[in-house]
């Protein structure tokens, strides 16, 4: 066994397929290269069996990435965490995760990850800071789908038409960071639509993107919207932009459960 970082995309590939199969994470092999693009620091550790084919050899591995700003410190995020099942239990996560927390020292960093690992990593690796509420996901399946009657008082373009300044100016009211750079190249992916939403004053009021990911899905990540006539909008115009959307099995949304709204 040995200890890689930043290893070859066949070994992403295997990452996140397995991932995929085992608990349904979001994925598409563009990720790798996106990550590597979007933020400052990226490193994709892993354990891989050196004997084996090499699309064939991961054993263990996860993701870590720093978000640097002027006059903050940096954020670091792990995410994509994964053990292969057949060698769980075996230690062989540990150097992974030791070679992450190794780079991010004593900055400030998330782990995404399952639940039912939550206090393992809390009592091993010292993530023991949890949000007042938990972040949920929803499945519809697209074919099945049925949109209200839509509110003409909202219009929507898509993101190419929108004065970028104009959207980061507006993101910056949901984060305090600016991600123009992280959400143009990420707008810019294979299979990946957006659309803005502006009111009759032409204030943007929400973005929706959904893109195409692995096991036939779609996920609909970022999306905001100021009320729900404005998300049924959002995701009418941008279902209207997926060739064949109803051939996919499911679109998953991601969001805290302090929005009782998507229940609806």
């Amino acid at each position: 066994m040995k200890l890689v970082i930043n290893p070859p995309q066949s070994v992403f590939n295997q990452l996140i397929n397995l991932a995929g199969a085992t608990h349904g994470w979001a994925h598409q092999p563009y990720d790798y290269k996106f990550y590597s693009d979007a933020f400052d620091g990226y490193w994709l550790i892993c354990m891989v069996d050196t004997t084996k084919d090499p699309n064939n050899n991961f054993i263990a591995g996860g993701c870590l990435a720093r978000w640097d700003a002027i006059n903050e410190e940096p954020l670091y995020s792990i995410g994509l965490y994964y053990c292969r099942k057949e060698f769980r239990g075996k230690g062989y996560g540990k150097p992974v995760f030791k070679a992450m927390m190794d780079i991010v020292g004593g900055a400030n960093c998330v782990l995404t990850a399952a639940v039912d690992m939550s206090q393992k990593y809390a009592d091993i690796f010292g993530f023991k800071e949890m949000p007042e509420y938990w972040h949920l996901e929803a499945e519809i399946q697209p074919g099945k789908m049925r949109i209200p009657e839509l509110s003409n008082s909202y219009t929507t373009e898509t993101w190419k038409n929108v004065n970028p300044d104009q959207l980061t100016n507006y993101d910056l009211t949901i984060c305090s960071r600016n991600r123009q750079k992280k959400m143009e190249l990420w707008f810019q992916q294979n299979e990946v639509f957006t659309k803005v939403a502006f009111d009759s004053a032409h204030k943007i009021v929400g973005y929706c993107t959904i893109r195409v990911v692995n096991l036939n899905r779609l996920c609909a990540a970022p999306f905001y919207a100021e009320n729900a006539e404005i998300a049924a909008r959002l995701l009418a115009d941008v279902s209207k932009m997926i060739p064949n959307f109803e051939k996919y099995e499911k679109l998953i949304f991601w969001y805290p459960a302090v929005n009782r709204n998507v229940e609806r």
